[in-house]
């Protein structure tokens, strides 16, 4: 008896554990909302096909991080993603893009789209100084048990639910 609740309690340990070190890859692709932080402002993206669009593309450039790749250039803006499962956060510099657990060179053609989609939005975020209580807002909204992601990209087909 006494062995089999020590072995639940390890397996719930090691779930938290897991569950808290997600992958910054999942992170990103499961996130709701994401807000990109430049040195001016922190533009939020959520529900919209540019958020759809930036969300598939930095999870694609974070599945290609390795610690192999480094570089000594200063990051032009961060990345943060907000999901029920908390924040990942990344840096993008001249093509190329960071975590935790390394660097991805970034193509051309993915570089340029990212920038393109973050200029697209510059003046519509919040100011620097309300970027952190705005995060946290989306965040405590994201993990109420009621939230729903709403999908306002009439191009993006939701996936059938199972």
């Amino acid at each position: 008896m006494w062995v089999s609740g020590f072995s639940i309690l390890v397996s719930i340990c090691c779930f938290v554990i897991s569950s808290a070190q997600a992958d910054p890859v999942d992170r990103f692709r499961e996130a709701q909302r994401i807000v990109v932080i430049t040195q001016e402002e922190g533009i939020h993206y959520a529900q919209f096909c540019a958020f759809y669009e930036l969300r598939g593309l930095l999870a694609e450039s974070i599945g290609n991080v390795s610690e192999a790749v480094t570089t000594t250039d200063s990051p032009l803006f961060e990345v943060r993603a907000i999901s029920k499962a908390g924040e990942a956060t990344a840096y993008v510099g001249d093509h190329w893009i960071s975590t935790d657990s390394g660097t991805a060179l970034l193509p051309s053609v993915t570089y340029d789209r990212l920038v393109e989609l973050v200029d697209k939005r510059r003046g519509q975020g919040v100011a620097k100084g309300s970027i952190d209580a705005t995060v946290q807002q989306a965040l405590n909204q994201i993990q109420r048990p009621t939230y729903v992601e709403q999908n306002m990209c009439a191009n993006r087909k939701t996936p059938p639910r199972t």
